[in-house]
């Protein structure tokens, strides 16, 4: 199958390369130019169509669109960068999807479009019982979920074949993004330790979306994607993984604060019955993490006081 892949050198995006590449499938890989996508793209040369452009440049994405059977709409700008600088999340986010919309539909066959979504399109899950549902209401909480919201009203009202998969959770430990981390941490402190999360493992990802286009009973569904009940935890929990792993110890329920967020639990048996991806989730996220760390430790173990202050700076009650 020739599938097109925006966006395939994030935290997902490298594992559904992986994944599509080890199906055999013909993979077209739309991004922007610049060296860190440059150094990426070196490592599959040979093995991929690389296709250097913008995706809210609608010639540029027409090339990339034609001709191809399948198309997995991963580029997006995400938080924090999508809080901070909205106008150009909303250009990507939405332009950058109806341009995608726009070319499938001008195709003689329309490519499958599969469309990650999110769970922050539900809005806070403090007022709510778990597990949230696909048909739970939507409500717009920041940028970002207001973003996936319109670009899901836009699929719907469009003539192409899709599928909606709203993502839980998604950090990869064997491929951890730099960003803000001051800004990063500030927020994880703010937060109320019972927030309940479902994480979702890069590689369940990547094998859903995978699947989705062998499967068409999916076409014109809206899926959730989290890797099961056994992945499905609290914020305390979760955040505590990371310093564990690093032997800095965990973090105490006092360092956070009472704000509420939209991660929840998720109803996954219509997806997981669809499209069967459930197999690493967060004890395979605990022993990568384990194992990024096994030696690293040692090395920050002389600082591990200095290290942890550092962190508890911004929390919400500083320790």
């Amino acid at each position: 199958m020739r599938v097109l892949l925006t966006g395939p050198f994030g935290t997902i995006g490298t594992r559904v390369l992986n994944e599509l590449l080890a199906r055999q499938h013909n993979v077209t890989c739309f991004d922007l130019d610049n060296p860190t996508n440059r150094k990426v793209a070196r490592r599959y040369s040979g093995r991929i169509n690389m296709v250097w452009g913008d995706i809210t440049n609608a010639a540029s994405v027409n090339a990339a669109v034609a001709n191809q059977d399948a198309v997995i709409h991963l580029a997006a700008i995400i938080p924090m960068l999508s809080e901070t600088n909205p106008a150009l999340a909303e250009k990507v986010n939405v332009q950058g999807t109806q341009i995608v919309i726009d070319a499938i539909a001008a195709q003689p066959q329309p490519p499958l479009l599969v469309f990650p979504s999110s769970i922050s399109v539900h809005g806070f899950s403090n007022t709510r019982m778990p597990p949230c549902r696909v048909d739970t209401p939507l409500e717009a909480r920041d940028h970002y979920a207001g973003h996936k919201i319109e670009c899901e009203k836009r699929l719907r009202a469009s003539t192409i074949p899709w599928v909606i998969l709203r993502i839980g959770a998604c950090t990869d430990a064997l491929n951890q993004k730099t960003g803000d981390t001051e800004a990063m941490l500030r927020h994880m402190f703010t937060l109320d330790i019972d927030t309940r999360i479902e994480y979702l493992h890069p590689q369940d990802a990547a094998v859903a979306m995978a699947n989705a286009l062998e499967q068409p009973a999916v076409i014109g569904k809206t899926l959730f994607l989290g890797s099961g009940k056994s992945s499905q935890t609290s914020w305390l929990e979760f955040v505590n993984l990371m310093p564990r792993a690093m032997g800095l110890g965990d973090f105490p329920a006092s360092a956070f604060g009472h704000e509420p967020y939209y991660t929840d639990w998720m109803d996954t048996a219509e997806s997981q019955q669809l499209l069967n991806f459930q197999q690493h989730g967060l004890d395979a996220y605990k022993r990568e993490l384990a194992h990024q760390w096994r030696f690293l430790r040692y090395l920050v173990m002389p600082f591990r006081g200095l290290i942890r202050r550092y962190m508890l700076k911004f929390a919400t009650n500083a320790q």
